[in-house]
């Protein structure tokens, strides 16, 4: 009986938690074998926004310890603030649209996608009472945009020309704006209908004045495009070269902090409070809407789906609307994962 109660414990401890997937115990030996050099990552993050959220668990739970190196943030709300910090040195790590790596690595700074991290999580918001309902209601209207250079707006043109008749660069009048003076201008009827983040849809909708006019993830299942990140880890070159077990330790770090996410109420309501949002409500619509869209780590298909989408766009919007003509060689990479 002693003898079967040893090979019981060691099946168990071979089998992983109850209830975990392969994939999980996976993915649990493959962070058990993760260290970081004990060094700094500068890790460049929206404070006010979805990918403020693996920071703050990360730092709360000590995983940076635990995995061997050390977090440090730094605030970056824009593809352009987050260039600079690249081409200063100031930052190991930050967040951009995959589109806009090509297009910053096309133009000399040294760095690549390393992870995704979020989804086609964006939504398009209208007043509650509004006729709009689709993008040919928009035509116009005033629009609000954060980046006209973005995947976003990019697919949005694209569905615009294909499916309504019409360039959304000259059919409406744009307001392209920092994400939060958007919620503003929306919240005082200053613009008709505005591109949100996830997150910040949320405090909008449960207001009960607006409403979610359309998801972007909506537009790409009309236009046929494969199942993408929207948003990717991005490292400077030289830096992973340098440190690339601190580059793995904080993906590892990461990864943790998407399962805590994805179980842990509380890590949502905390993060929450610290940017003065108390309405359960909202807290609870922001979560719901986040959970799905964040992502772990790249497919076996991931760059060949991205690849995919892009000759959808470059066909239905044009290389004009998309900044570039191809998507450069080497703007992501999986040999951090």
């Amino acid at each position: 009986m002693f003898r079967f109660c040893l090979m019981l414990a060691a099946i168990v401890a071979l089998a992983g938690p109850v209830g975990a997937t392969p994939s999980d115990q996976v993915a649990q030996a493959a962070n058990a074998s993760i260290k970081g050099d004990g060094g700094v990552v500068r890790l460049l993050v929206n404070p006010s926004g979805t990918q403020s959220f693996p920071p703050f668990v990360i730092q709360k739970l000590h995983l940076d310890d635990k995995y061997g190196f050390k977090l440090e943030t730094k605030p970056s709300a824009t593809t352009q603030t987050t260039t600079v910090a690249f081409q200063s040195g100031g930052a190991d790590i930050g967040i951009m649209g995959w589109n806009d790596i090509s297009r910053v690595k096309a133009g000399g700074v040294k760095i690549v996608g390393i992870a995704p991290f979020l989804g086609w999580a964006t939504t398009i918001v209208t007043a509650v009472d509004s006729p709009n309902r689709n993008l040919g209601d928009l035509k116009g209207k005033k629009v609000g945009v954060n980046n006209r250079a973005g995947l976003e707006w990019t697919v949005m043109r694209a569905l615009a020309q294909k499916v309504y008749g019409f360039d959304l660069e000259k059919g409406v009048v744009i307001q392209e704006a920092a994400i939060g003076v958007l919620q503003g201008l929306m919240a005082q009827n200053q613009i008709d209908a505005t591109l949100m983040f996830n997150d910040l849809t949320a405090p909008l909708v449960v207001s009960g004045k607006f409403r979610v006019m359309a998801r972007i993830q909506d537009f790409n299942e009309q236009l046929g495009l494969p199942d993408t990140p929207l948003l990717m880890y991005v490292g400077d070159t030289d830096h992973a070269a340098a440190h690339p077990n601190n580059v793995r330790a904080f993906l590892a770090a990461y990864r943790e902090s998407v399962k805590d996410l994805q179980s842990d109420d509380s890590l949502w309501t905390a993060r929450a409070q610290e940017l003065n949002i108390t309405d359960e409500a909202v807290v609870a619509a922001m979560r719901n809407g986040s959970r799905p869209m964040l992502l772990s780590a790249f497919g076996p298909t991931s760059e060949a789906d991205i690849r995919k989408t892009w000759d959808i766009l470059l066909a239905t919007a044009g290389a004009e609307t998309l900044g570039m003509g191809q998507l450069v060689p080497g703007f992501m990479t999986l040999d951090y994962q």
